[in-house]
């Protein structure tokens, strides 16, 4: 073609909208701050209010050890793998407690934050998943604090504690998750069904006893670990073991099983939140 024009090509769209992503990063920021000031809210209003408040986070699971090890003594039975028993058990208790709590901090969040759920930035998952957060921080600050401890008293070695540090992270983050899952499926069924709040006391009591903190589950006859293969706290104490513990290696315990449990808590957790908001049963301001 004369003057050695070139065909032009048709512009194409931008596959993200610059306006949609630059609001997304804005909720994105907003959602952070709010969830960073509801775990300094949480922290304040859970430990603040007494000199005794952030000494019961470790004396809660040390009296529960102290009482198992005088069960296990009074049996004359041992640890089921060969670590000391304080370990063995406190590997048990402490991933129990994080699950437990979450559980419990999620089913109170809305009703115990109304106040902070009338500024339209705060939503009441943002309050979740603060409180699963600070639950995290405080399990690890308290697993630390029993290896320094047992360190100094009793002489037990820090390499007890833990063996791989990047499997242990991936432990972490898979518990996380899992915990966070439970604890979004327990606010919205709270807020669908408020009794929910005095049935899981109940109900963590016989999982107190069943889902692995004081033994392992190859270690079980057969006939009672074909029903306990089915709890998925017991793979994730398994996990943590398997991920922390240098001379354990859980052959019975499934990683997939405790992110798959708390991927779906997680999405049925945010489809009842959906659904409420739908139907205008929210603890949240209309925007």
């Amino acid at each position: 073609m004369a003057g050695g024009s070139k065909d032009r090509s048709p512009e194409r769209l931008p596959l993200i909208d610059p306006v949609e992503f630059s609001d997304f990063l804005k909720s994105a920021q907003v959602m952070l701050r709010v969830i960073y000031a509801v775990v300094l809210r949480e922290s304040r209003t859970r430990h603040g209010r007494s000199d005794l408040g952030y000494a019961w986070a470790i004396f809660d699971p040390l009296i529960e050890l102290g009482v198992l090890m005088l069960v296990f003594i009074a049996l004359g039975r041992t640890s089921p793998l060969p670590v000391p028993l304080p370990v063995f058990l406190l590997t048990g208790l402490l991933p129990f407690h994080f699950f437990r709590d979450c559980v419990s901090r999620g089913a109170s969040a809305a009703s115990a934050n109304q106040a902070l759920l009338t500024y339209p930035q705060v939503k009441v998952m943002d309050i979740v998943v603060g409180r699963v957060v600070l639950e995290m921080i405080t399990a690890c600050l308290v697993y630390v604090c029993f290896m320094v401890g047992l360190h100094y008293i009793t002489g037990e070695s820090f390499s007890s504690w833990y063996d791989h540090p990047t499997e242990m992270m991936c432990a972490l983050l898979g518990i996380f998750l899992f915990g966070l899952g439970f604890a979004v499926f327990s606010c919205s069924l709270a807020r669908l069904s408020p009794v929910w709040t005095t049935i899981w006391p109940f109900l963590s009591r016989p999982l107190w006893f069943t889902s692995g903190m004081f033994f392992v589950l190859e270690h079980l006859p057969n006939n009672a670990r074909a029903y306990a293969i089915y709890n998925p706290i017991a793979h994730m104490i398994e996990w943590w073991r398997s991920a922390s513990l240098p001379s354990f290696t859980s052959t019975v315990g499934s990683p997939t099983y405790v992110i798959a449990t708390g991927a779906v808590t997680l999405f049925i957790g945010l489809g009842l939140d959906r659904l409420l908001n739908l139907v205008g049963h929210s603890d949240e301001p209309a925007s």
